[in-house]
C-alpha cells in the first residue's frame, strides 16, 4: 500500500477504531498538516505544535545538511503554516484509540507529533517524533507492514544489547517501550541530546568505532556460506529471482576466497546522517533497524560509499584499512549489491531509479569477474 495513501495514513494515526477526515473539524483534538501537499505528504505534523512545525519543515528543506538559513527560514514559516487550516482531523469513539493518546499513556505525558515518511525506498516506515510542552521527549518507530516490523523488531533487539553492553564512549538511544499499535510493531526510544542530529560529513565518520565493533563482533572461525544472513538471501532477493541474481549468487559460491572471508557484524546503514555528537562531546550512533551478526566483514564501508561518498573506490580504501585482503575486495562487492538488491525486492521499490543504479553496478561486476 502506498505511503501516501489516505487509508494507509489512517492506520497509522488513528488505528483500527479511529478515523481519519479531510479537512479542518472544529473541535477535534487532533488536527494535522500533511506537508508539503496533502495528496502526498512526507511529514505530518499537529498544527498546534509550533516547535514540532519548525523541525519538519527545517528537515524537509535542509536535504540532510545542516544551515543556519534553513533553520531561520523554518522558525519563520512555522507559525504561518501553523495558523493555516488542518488538512486532516482524527476522531476516535477510543479516547486511548489514536497514536497520539497511546503515546501520551506510554510516555505518562501528553504529547503531540510530527509524523515523517521519506519516498519510496527500502526502509520506509514512519518516524514519529514526540513534544510535550515544545519539547521532544521521545523518537517512535512504526512497523506497520511486515517488512518493517521486522526492522523496527530487530532494532529493539540492538539497542536493548547495547544498552546492556555498551560500545566503548558511543551513545545509542534508550529504549522506552516496545510493544505494538494496531497491526504495527512499535519501537519508543529516549531522545539523544545531540549537538546537530541532522548528522555529520562523511570526512567525520568514525571509521575507527566501526573497526572496533567489528573486531568485536568477530565469529572465529565460522563460514558466511552457513550464516542465517547468507542462507535468507536467496529468499529475500525474491521467489523467482533474475537470471542475474542466480548469476551473481553461484559465482560468489564458485570462487575460491568465499570459504576465507572472515565473519562479523554490521550496523546496515552506517552513514553521516546516522552519526552525530553529543552536547558533552560523545560519539552518538542510532538506527540499528538493519543491524545484523553472521555477515562478512566489509559491508558498513562498502554501503558509507556507495550511498553515500567517493563510490567502490572510496570503500575499497576502507576495506584495505580493515585488513581485508584485495583479493576478497570484489566479493564483498557483489555481496553488498545482493542486499541491496534484497532490500529493494523487500521493499517492492523494484522500480526505482536507486535499484536500477544497483542492478547495473552489480551487472558490470560480474561481466569483470576476474
Amino acid at each position: 500500500m502506498s505511503a501516501t495513501s489516505h487509508d494507509w495514513w489512517q492506520r497509522v494515526l488513528t488505528g483500527p477504531a479511529g478515523t481519519l477526515v479531510v479537512g479542518d473539524e472544529d473541535g477535534s483534538a487532533e488536527r494535522y498538516a500533511a506537508l508539503p501537499r496533502a495528496n502526498s505528504p512526507r511529514v505530518v505534523v499537529d498544527v498546534a505544535c509550533r516547535v514540532a512545525m519548525s523541525d519538519a519543515l527545517e528537515r524537509m528543506a535542509s536535504s540532510r545538511s545542516s544551515n543556519s538559513t534553513v533553520r531561520s527560514m523554518a522558525s519563520s514559516l512555522s507559525p504561518l503554516v501553523s495558523r493555516r487550516k488542518a488538512d486532516w482531523s482524527v476522531r476516535s469513539p477510543d479516547p486511548v484509540g489514536t497514536l497520539r493518546s497511546h503515546l501520551s499513556e506510554i510516555l505518562g505525558v501528553a504529547v503531540q507529533l510530527s509524523v515523517a515518511v521519506g519516498p519510496p525506498r527500502p526502509n520506509l516506515k514512519p518516524i514519529v517524533r514526540c513534544y510535550n510542552d515544545d519539547r521532544l521527549v521521545a523518537v517512535a518507530k512504526l512497523g506497520p507492514d511486515s517488512h518493517t516490523k521486522k526492522m523496527v523488531e530487530n532494532e529493539t533487539v540492538w539497542l536493548s544489547a547495547l544498552m546492556e553492553s555498551p560500545l566503548p564512549e558511543v551513545v545509542t538511544p534508550e529504549v522506552l517501550h516496545d510493544g505494538s499499535f494496531g497491526d504495527s510493531a512499535l519501537l519508543v526510544t529516549a531522545p539523544l541530546d545531540l549537538v546537530d542530529d541532522l548528522g555529520v560529513t562523511i570526512g567525520e565518520m568514525p571509521n575507527e568505532t566501526l573497526r572496533e565493533f567489528l573486531r568485536s563482533r568477530v565469529h572465529e572461525g565460522a563460514s558466511v556460506s552457513e550464516s542465517a544472513w547468507w542462507a535468507e538471501l536467496g529468499d529475500r532477493l525474491g521467489d523467482e529471482p533474475q537470471p542475474l541474481f542466480n548469476s551473481a549468487i553461484s559465482q560468489v559460491i564458485a570462487d575460491p576466497f568465499f570459504a576465507a572471508l572472515e565473519v562479523s557484524a554490521w550496523h546496515g546503514d552506517w552513514s553521516p546522517w546516522n552519526t552525530g555528537r553529543t552536547s558533552d562531546g560523545r560519539l552518538a550512533i542510532w538506527d540499528w533497524e538493519r543491524a545484523t551478526s553472521g555477515v562478512p566483514t566489509g559491508l558498513d564501508a562498502l554501503h558509507l560509499h556507495y550511498q553515500y561518498g567517493s563510490g567502490f573506490g572510496g570503500a575499497t580504501l576502507e576495506l584495505a584499512e580493515q585488513g581485508i585482503p584485495q583479493a576478497h575486495h570484489r566479493l564483498l562487492h557483489i555481496m553488498y549489491l545482493l542486499e541491496v538488491c534484497a532490500r529493494h525486492n523487500e521493499a517492492g521499490a523494484l522500480d526505482t531509479p536507486r535499484h536500477k543504479e544497483t542492478e547495473e553496478t552489480l551487472r558490470r561486476m560480474l561481466d569483470d569477474w576476474a
